[in-house]
């Protein structure tokens, strides 16, 4: 391919290809694709912000350096997926609190008791039960915890979560089943 080409309409897997092949530029075309995404997925996996943006910057930095080892039969976001998800579990981070839910939905029940003035005691009572749930889900093992963030928070799908843990689809609905078990459990008490 020429250098000159537009990567916009390039597939994410030709992208890849042109940036192994030396063609540096177009790995701001991947970045503008994918960054605020892989973002808010590694935000929700470590629950830190400053922490979130350095490992989608090093995922990126990744990406640039080991470009020639993509594999073309994969999918360039799984691959890129399973390095933010490696480096979040490499960063070991437990005791950062994972958000189970989005900012945009903590931030809608907050307004929706604030218009109804239901007042300070349900108010803190729903926090209280945010703050307790993100604290069982950071207790997770980080099987359990990944495939839960990646099926319930990212909304994907089984298929995809499979491909990014590198495990089957029924892997994924299994881990996903046992981790909100464990979570209804420890919620109860």
């Amino acid at each position: 391919m020429i250098a000159d080409e537009e990567p916009l309409y390039d597939s994410d897997e030709q992208l890849v290809e042109r940036l192994s092949a030396g063609e540096n530029f177009v790995l701001d075309v991947l970045m503008q694709r994918y960054q605020e995404p892989l973002y808010h997925f590694v935000l929700r996996y470590i629950h830190d912000e400053h922490l979130a943006y350095d490992i989608v910057q090093e995922t990126f930095v990744r990406v640039f350096t080991r470009a020639t080892s993509f594999k073309q039969e994969f999918r360039f976001k799984t691959w890129l997926y399973q390095i933010a998800l490696n480096l979040c579990r490499d960063r070991g981070r437990r005791k950062a609190l994972l958000y189970f839910f989005s900012f945009n939905e903590a931030e809608e029940k907050e307004s929706i008791y604030t218009a109804y003035d239901a007042g300070l005691e349900v108010k803190n009572e729903t926090q209280n039960d945010i703050a307790r749930l993100h604290k069982h889900i950071s207790t997770l093992p980080h099987k359990l915890r990944a495939a839960l963030i990646l099926f319930s928070l990212e909304e994907k799908s089984q298929i995809e979560s499979a491909e990014i843990l590198g495990v089957s689809p029924k892997t994924v609905e299994t881990r996903v089943y046992r981790a909100k078990k464990i979570l209804k459990k420890k919620m109860n008490k």
